[in-house]
């Protein structure tokens, strides 16, 4: 790989057994000799942004959370880098050829691979998987959803190695989206946590133990997390001797530790700072387009943005196309919907609420908002003011603040930024997440979409939080009803067109607008070798290849 080359899509891995074969071989050939004296064989030091609210991936909401449990645990599934399912600890991805899914589409059965192990050496059975179910439906444990898995009816260990998932329904997008390696998909140890009332505060959260390619030597809360390889790692030998996970809040920090080689690995970096990481003379980088919408929510569950009206105002009066060119600077793929352009199930349709100051100006008269002498509008001598939140520290996100702030002030709304940490931000409602109890009027961030197009964790009328992720708080039936026709319909071109119909509701609601699909930037030592940037999923999803 030559110096600040952009990384390209490698074709898929192919599947079950012969991954696995992929994995050992990968993992356990030996590195050629590192070129920069600064390189430290078989030791990788991360730096990321965000701070996380958890290790146990079952108590969090976050994307960053995730990403570690990549390093950490085992789904039964996980994705890899374009998006397709690939067993995990499963043996295979169940399927109606195979025999793992039934015929009347309600009867799901998972293999588990033979000799699994926990990092402690403790062997990985259905009881856990059948376990961890059972703690993400505890309505004690702070989880920040219970999607997709309140469709089952239940979840059984036959056997030591053979899981059995009864549905309510058939479900196009269940297989792939139970137990996928990530939050409320990681199989947690029963033979550890089994017993107590909830795991809100258990000290497995600071240390925990799974059965991914590495194990936890050390953590210092939200600033360092040191790792080492799982001598038990179904996969073999991981290529990685330790690894530092350092979190740094500050992108214009990261991009310094980099160029002065205090990190390897600088994962998710801004638009701004892409140009000058792929002219790194010692570095490689991608900004491969992923399925991590960047939007703005509307909270509908408080004034003023209660009335659709208002909400579809705003949207109106942002110029979105100019923030993806201007401030996002043309790296992402600008759309308005929640479906990744580059899914099967994306149709191209018009923005419903495009730019248009006249008609947010008409709008917003019309819910009686109407315009001060201060510039700001006044309803019942209360000025239109709304609160913008945001992660903290994330350059283009502040940068877009200012943009939304003076265009929404064109048409009469004052806006009051108020940024708070990605673990506060994306806490759980129990944890008090400012998203989930919905204390804010417009959020600024962005979510990662599955393979499978389904929205109805996000935007589902039976998922306010704690249920689901529904942070808008829209309550829709027709939404339900289609999102409902789309779930249970396994045909492809059936789907994609009650898709098509949802985004044009969605547009009428506006719960939210997105602004662009974000790349993952990345940028690393190029001494360090298997990295895989993904479409869909965790850019770490094969980090148990990684060598250096």
């Amino acid at each position: 790989m030559h110096a600040a080359a952009k990384v390209d899509p490698i074709p898929r891995l192919t599947r079950g057994l012969a991954l696995v074969a992929v994995l050992l071989v990968a993992t356990n050939a030996a590195s050629p000799p590192p070129r920069h004296p600064w390189t430290q064989p078989g030791h990788v030091r991360v730096g990321v942004l965000r701070t996380i609210d958890n290790l146990n991936p079952l108590l969090s909401g976050q994307a960053g959370v995730t990403d570690l449990a990549q390093f950490l645990f085992s789904g039964l599934i996980r994705y890899d880098e374009r998006g397709e399912s690939i067993p995990d600890a499963a043996t295979a991805i169940p399927s109606r050829e195979n025999g793992g899914i039934s015929a009347d589409g309600k009867t799901i059965t998972y293999h588990l691979r033979a000799g699994i192990r926990f990092s402690d050496g403790a062997p990985l059975t259905a009881d856990d998987v059948a376990f961890t179910f059972t703690q993400i439906m505890n309505p004690r444990n702070n989880v920040p959803y219970h999607f997709p898995y309140d469709q089952a009816l239940s979840v059984t260990a036959r056997d030591p190695r053979t899981v059995v998932v009864r549905l309510r329904a058939p479900s196009a997008p269940f297989v792939t989206n139970f137990f996928r390696c990530g939050i409320q998909g990681s199989i947690l140890p029963k033979h550890l946590l089994a017993g107590k009332a909830d795991l809100n505060q258990d000290p497995f959260s600071l240390h925990p133990v799974g059965s991914g390619p590495y194990r936890v030597t050390s953590y210092e809360v939200n600033s360092t997390l040191e790792m080492e390889p799982n001598p038990f790692w179904y996969g073999g030998r991981p290529g990685l001797q330790r690894i530092t996970y350092r979190i740094i809040p500050s992108e214009n920090t990261l991009l310094v530790a980099l160029r002065t080689h205090e990190i390897d690995f600088y994962f998710g970096a801004p638009e701004q700072q892409y140009r000058e990481l792929r002219a790194l003379p010692d570095a490689a980088s991608s900004a491969l387009p992923s399925a991590q919408y960047e939007m703005v929510t509307f909270n509908s569950r408080r004034e003023p943005l209660s009335d659709s009206r208002v909400r579809r105002a705003v949207a109106q009066a942002i110029d979105w196309p100019t923030l993806a060119r201007t401030t996002y600077l043309d790296v992402d793929l600008p759309d308005w919907g929640d479906i990744f352009p580059r899914s099967w199930a994306h149709t191209a349709q018009p923005d419903p609420n495009p730019y248009d100051l006249a008609a947010a100006r008409a709008l917003l008269e019309g819910a009686g908002w109407q315009a001060g002498s201060d510039g700001i509008r006044r309803k019942n001598g209360k000025p239109l003011v709304v609160e913008l939140r945001t992660v903290a520290g994330v350059i283009v996100r502040e940068n877009a603040e200012v943009a939304i702030q003076q265009q929404l002030r064109a048409v009469g709304i004052d806006v009051e930024v108020h940024n708070a940490p990605a673990n506060l931000l994306f806490a759980p409602l129990g944890a008090g997440g400012l998203l989930a109890s919905g204390k804010f009027d417009l959020g600024l961030y962005a979510w990662v979409k599955d393979p499978d197009p389904d929205d109805t964790q996000t935007l589902g009328p039976r998922y306010l939080p704690p249920q689901g992720a529904n942070y808008s708080g829209i309550v829709d039936a027709q939404v339900g009803a289609l999102q409902a026709q789309a779930y249970a319909t396994y045909d492809r071109p059936r789907r994609k067109a009650i898709y098509a119909q949802l985004e044009r509701r969605l547009g009428v609601l506006a719960p939210f607008h997105t602004i662009v699909w974000r790349a993952n930037i990345d940028a690393w030592n190029d001494d360090l070798r298997g990295v895989r940037p993904a479409l869909y999923g965790s850019d770490f999803w094969n980090v148990g290849m990684w060598t250096i």
